[in-house]
């Protein structure tokens, strides 16, 4: 199995950047791993990438360095191993509240003895089980895959207490755009008493010794990495409208001033 990087750079104190990608594009993928982000979440909760398209997709990143991360849609084994068996050096697991639920998670991320995920020593995290033992790979697989908790409702900050004591849990995720609908200010996700709740959820993640992540704001990720925020992400969408905004902007200009 390939040295999980991102998890090196986490475990680090280093911030890392990725980028979250809807659709399944091996080819987009492989530029974006080319451009540097560090690490690409690979949407199933959202968007249309399936077990079946995102094997080329966990390809593409890894022959430019760049971590795959999987969201799958549930936080249920049968839904979480597929993309694990694929390659994925990890999942982002969506509404996790409870201890109970981060446990869950890792139970189905981890090969015995520290979860009960099914043992295939076949596929291609094991290198098709060419070299090398299953007992070797099943250690190796434990050791590198990132575990991912997205904290996405006030029952999650309410709980976290709990929840950055669970073993096997590497990075805890505070989902802002969900969070701000949990509150009831759906997709206001700069509003004072959100911004309010996700800072004193952060605090109690690094409080622990943990690592946190977070979406929100571009101009709100300076204030984050202030608090000790290293796991963040933004996503095709907004890096083609601000690509498009500014290189529009420039050419409108120029074309007013040569007219």
């Amino acid at each position: 199995m390939r040295e999980n990087t991102l998890k090196q750079r986490l475990y680090d104190g280093k911030p890392a950047f990725g980028v979250m990608c809807t659709f399944p594009s091996p080819p987009v993928v492989e530029m974006l791993g080319l451009l540097g982000f560090d690490w690409i979440l690979l949407d199933n909760e959202h968007g249309s990438i399936t077990v079946d398209t995102a094997e080329g997709c966990i390809a593409s990143a890894e022959l430019t360095g760049m971590a795959p991360i999987v969201r799958p849609v549930g936080n249920k084994p049968e839904i979480i191993a597929p993309f694990l068996d694929r390659g994925a050096w990890g999942v982002q697991v969506p509404h996790v509240n409870t201890a109970d639920e981060a446990r869950a998670t890792v139970d189905a991320v981890k090969y015995a003895p520290d979860g009960h995920r099914g043992i295939f020593s076949g596929g291609r995290p094991a290198n098709y089980g060419f070299k090398g033992s299953t007992g070797d790979y099943a250690k190796e697989a434990n050791r590198n895959t990132l575990v991912c908790l997205m904290l996405e409702e006030v029952e999650a900050i309410e709980n976290l207490p709990e929840l950055v004591k669970v073993p096997g849990v590497d990075v805890y995720f505070i989902g802002s755009g969900d969070l701000s609908q949990s509150m009831g200010y759906t997709g206001q996700q700069a509003h004072p008493k959100v911004q309010e709740m996700m800072e004193r959820g952060v605090k109690i993640i690094t409080g622990a010794g943990r690592i946190a992540g977070c979406s929100c704001p571009d101009n709100l990720v300076p204030k984050f990495l202030g608090l000790g925020v290293q796991y963040f992400h933004s996503s095709v969408g907004r890096l083609l409208q601000h690509g498009s905004d500014a290189y529009l902007g420039k050419m409108r200009e120029a074309a007013r001033a040569g007219t």
